[in-house]
């Protein structure tokens, strides 16, 4: 869906009390089980199932394990392994809703932001435009806005032609 010319859209306040109640609900669900927040190296040094080898873990875990006790490692559990299964099955689940609300987040971010910077853009190049025949206040709506264009190249002046 491309852009809409603007969102002209708040969020009530009611609205954005349950989106983070719920949001941290889900969070201390989730760390009422247990608390996991891996540094970055120990993040990027753990064996991730990839989607193609997910089979393999399964069966291994499912079928083979059960099937071949004698060479199952005797310093883990399968029970543990199985349960471990399950829980990143369940989490891919969840996963996926937690990227379409990502997704959806940052789209109305950015489109809210987008909205609001383009205002803001034809407000300024509308004051430069004021300011060459004295119009009052343009002078302090250029002076306070122009940090926000300094070395934008062609932005740093904008026009009502070319915001």
């Amino acid at each position: 869906m491309p852009l809409p010319s603007e969102m002209g859209i708040a969020i009530p306040g009611p609205t954005k009390t349950v989106i983070l109640t719920d949001l941290n609900n889900a969070l201390a669900a989730l760390n009422a089980l247990k608390v996991v927040q891996l540094t970055a190296s120990e993040r990027q040094g753990a064996q991730s199932i990839a989607q193609g080898r997910f089979p393999y873990v399964q069966a291994g875990i499912k079928a083979l394990a059960p099937t071949y006790p004698n060479l199952q490692p005797n310093f883990l559990n399968l029970v543990t392994a199985d349960t471990d299964l399950q829980t990143a099955q369940d989490l891919m689940e969840i996963m996926l809703v937690v990227k379409e609300i990502t997704d959806r987040f940052t789209d109305f971010g950015l489109a809210s932001e987008h909205f609001a910077y383009q205002y803001v853009r034809k407000f300024y190049a509308i004051a430069k435009e004021a300011q060459t025949v004295n119009t009052p206040g343009a002078d302090t709506v250029v002076a306070e806005l122009a940090p926000l264009f300094a070395g934008q190249g062609t932005e740093a002046n904008p026009t009502p032609d070319n915001p």
